[in-house]
């Protein structure tokens, strides 16, 4: 993981901030699947995917570019800040942020570029007049392994890193009030989740559940900003529980 002086970390924790911001929207407009019968690619993509403007993928495609490498600066930054407060002591839950957040900045735009070309690839088929039959028995070999290995991938480094955050705010090694818990990466992606199932229930209106697709990218953006919020001092130390003037 990249260290970040104090001078810069701001600078980057806004960059991720704004960047994961921009990444939640991509997610949306990837949630854009078609939802019409007949299915194809395993029952995920309707084939009135046609239907669905083609800029919502290549605008996907551009800002997973940038919120890589938005969110490369930022989790560094956040890294940077944890490692001074620990003045250097590799713990447990600080290696596994380094390593999952090091998974991520690769994972995003793997995962984006993968879900962008495969979502035009079908979108083409259908507009050529290929079945639904066809695209399952040729398009899916092809392409729903690579989406399966991003989507671990992606996975298990959100999951890495989003619960060494937890960890780290709950002993004080980031010293931000344990709400933001709430609002960091894997809750509010429940919390999205669940919000956007339930509406969709209750008015039978789909875009809810597009327009709440980004909560994973968005819980992000809110721990690079609760880290930015404490950062404007350089940071005191950390000791077992106890705070160090510097």
């Amino acid at each position: 993981m990249k260290y970040i002086g104090q001078e810069k970390r701001r600078g980057c924790l806004l960059a991720g901030f704004a960047s994961m911001l921009l990444c939640g929207i991509s997610d949306c407009l990837l949630s854009f699947m078609g939802e019409g019968e007949p299915y194809a690619v395993d029952k995920i993509v309707g084939m009135d995917i046609a239907d669905v403007p083609l800029w919502y993928y290549q605008v996907s495609f551009v800002i997973g570019i940038i919120a890589a490498a938005g969110y490369f600066l930022g989790v560094s930054a956040v890294w940077s800040y944890a490692s001074d407060r620990l003045d250097g002591r590799p713990t447990k839950a600080l290696k596994a942020y380094s390593f999952g957040g090091t998974m991520m900045s690769v994972g995003i735009f793997g995962i984006h570029s993968i879900c962008c070309i495969a979502l035009m690839n079908v979108r083409a088929a259908v507009l050529s007049g290929v079945t639904a039959g066809d695209i399952e028995k040729y398009f899916v070999p092809s392409s729903l392994h690579p989406f399966i290995v991003g989507t671990a991938w992606q996975t298990t480094a959100d999951l890495i890193s989003g619960i060494a955050f937890i960890v780290m705010v709950c002993k004080g090694v980031i010293n931000v009030r344990k709400a933001w818990i709430a609002v960091g990466p894997l809750s509010l992606y429940v919390i999205c989740q669940a919000l956007g199932t339930l509406l969709r229930a209750v008015t039978g209106n789909s875009l809810f559940k597009h327009w709440l697709a980004g909560g994973e990218s968005w819980g992000i953006a809110f721990m690079f900003l609760a880290v930015f919020s404490i950062s404007k001092s350089a940071p005191e130390r950390y000791s077992g529980g106890t705070r160090e003037a510097e």
